[in-house]
């Protein structure tokens, strides 16, 4: 086994984030006495993101509770989120505070290490050598996950595994994730089954799952989840996994029931709280919805991940609590969601799409209240705002958008909406379904169900590297929706395939080309946009060729 070698800190480069300046001096202390010359400090994660934009940090200790400014969990979602650490980053999360709540949100994004203060110089060094060493053994396999070189990864796994077999562990989890993001599952399985039949390790546990869900066998998944959140309560990916498993199998009150008890164990996980809340709608669970949505709109104040849903479902949510009940203290009700719909508003200022959403959701909780005058004032606005919108509606909210309007006697505008969304999103069976029963126009499903089956006949012909008769389907299904993003994507692709594969005929760039040209609505938060992004950087690389 190699010898760990002494870490140089005078190379290392550190950013401390902290707000209360004595200790935030103590820790810069520390450092300086392990001989680090790069210090940088700053008292807020805001600063800490931004710090973190500019320059690109070894060592980064952050306490967790930073005031009113974003939180260290909240920080570490954000830097893993925009990928602003190196992959021998060693984050350090510090902290007063022992709640279970606390300790479970904190490690949900697991941090290298944890200290609890107070603690001295030689506890802070032993914990940064300790997770210095591992960090850079481990950084040429980091890398090429990173860059999504799972196979290139693996072989990384194998080498580190035979010169540090202390770090074993730490490979054959890496090696997990990349066997199932090749899709060799029974590999996977494999690896899984023989930890945990050496001991129950729930990584491990969990990977034997989520190799049962990727098969499909769910019942075996859900025996699985089940023993999992009952032998590590702790480990909240457990319960997770087994909500996504209920859910497929159509029972959603024991999802509901899952979430809710991770949920108690660590409430600020906001993706959690917004899932829980589309589950207790799904359920007519009104109580539980606004309490989810209610928790997220607050867990969300600093978070990358807040959007616009958790502010419009509590405001959708409210408007079902005031509906034909007397009982509920209506004035409270009315003043929170006044006070919802204003810090959405001013939140999202600069997106048309979500004023527009906004607008129409205020105008649809107006209707529940009897307020006539403020529902014409949010349906004009509602109209303004339509024409601005540059990005496409996602299909969920084209939905809502759909179903609101058309209570409000919009029906036009809400057909245009609906039929919009069906052409984006004809290959999500699950929104057709809820599309059939809003639209009046039957001649949309059939010709989106026609889209579908020309995409699919086309991806068919490109997978047995058939790629003009792949063009001519993509061709086809862009007739009927030409404005479809994934269909433009596939086509430009094939294209790329066909010049690729010897076809070199300068009209195939072009055309490829002109496809992308066409794609202008599309938003950077939208999936298809690194796809879109890696496309066009490829057809440049080629034109450059001709």
């Amino acid at each position: 086994m190699m010898k760990k070698p002494l870490v140089r800190y005078s190379q290392k480069t550190v950013l401390i984030v902290e707000d209360f300046a004595e200790f935030a001096r103590s820790l810069r202390g520390m450092m300086s006495t392990m001989g680090s010359k790069k210090i940088d400090l700053v008292y807020n994660g805001e600063d800490a993101i931004q710090a973190c934009k500019e320059r690109k940090y070894d060592i980064i200790l952050s306490d967790y509770n930073l005031g009113d400014s974003k939180d260290g969990q909240q920080m570490l979602e954000e830097l893993i989120e925009f990928d602003l650490l190196k992959s021998t980053t060693v984050f350090v999360m510090v902290t007063a505070e022992n709640t279970t709540a606390m300790v479970m949100g904190a490690l949900e994004y697991q941090p290298d290490s944890y200290l609890t203060k107070p603690f001295n110089g030689h506890i802070l060094k032993s914990r940064l050598d300790k997770a210095i060493h591992k960090k850079d053994v481990l950084a040429p396999m980091l890398r090429n996950i990173r860059k999504k070189k799972w196979k290139d990864a693996l072989k990384e796994c194998e080498l580190i595994e035979e010169e540090n077999p202390k770090f074993r562990m730490a490979c054959e989890r890496q090696k997990l994730k990349c066997l199932m993001a090749l899709r060799q599952y029974d590999k996977a399985l494999e690896l899984t089954t023989k930890i945990v039949n050496e001991r129950p390790i729930p990584w491990a546990m969990l990977g034997v799952g989520e190799v049962f869900f990727a098969k499909k066998e769910y019942e075996r998944a859900i025996d699985l989840f089940t023993d999992m959140t009952n032998e590590f309560p702790m480990v909240l990916e457990g319960y997770d996994w087994l909500a996504k498993t209920q859910r497929v199998l159509g029972r959603p009150i024991e999802a509901q029931h899952t979430l809710e008890r991770a949920i108690e164990r660590s409430p600020k996980a906001l993706k959690r709280q917004k899932l829980l809340g589309d589950v207790a709608e799904e359920n007519d669970d009104v109580d539980t919805m606004t309490m989810a949505f209610r928790q997220a709109v607050k867990y969300g104040k600093n978070s990358v991940f807040a959007s616009p849903d958790e502010y419009v479902k509590l405001t959708k949510s409210i408007g079902r609590q005031l509906k034909g009940n007397s009982d509920v203290d209506r004035q409270k009700l009315l003043d929170e969601a006044e006070s919802v719909f204003s810090k959405l508003d001013s939140r999202f200022k600069s997106d048309a799409g979500t004023q527009f959403r906004s607008a129409v959701a205020h105008a649809d909780f107006s209707s529940i209240t009897n307020d006539q005058q403020k529902v014409e004032k949010y349906l004009a606005a509602a109209n303004k705002y339509y024409d601005r919108i540059e990005e496409h509606i996602g299909c969920e909210e084209s939905l809502e958008i759909t179903e609101s309007l058309k209570h409000l006697g919009q029906s036009e505008l809400a057909e245009s909406i609906l039929e919009e969304a069906v052409e984006q999103y004809f290959d999500d069976p699950k929104f057709i379904e809820q599309a059939k029963k809003l639209t009046t126009n039957k001649n949309l499903i059939a010709n989106s169900q026609k889209a579908n089956k020309l995409n699919n006949k086309a991806i068919k012909h490109f997978s047995q590297k058939e790629y003009t008769k792949a063009c001519e389907y993509f061709g086809q299904a862009l007739e009927i929706a030409p404005n479809n993003v994934n269909i433009n994507l596939n086509n430009v692709q094939t294209l790329l395939k066909r010049y690729q594969s010897g076809e070199k005929k300068p009209e195939i760039l072009h055309k490829a080309e002109e496809l992308l040209s066409n794609i202008t609505r599309l938003a950077y938060s939208d999936p298809r946009y690194e796809r879109y992004s890696e496309l066009s950087r490829l057809t440049q690389l080629m034109m450059q060729s001709l």
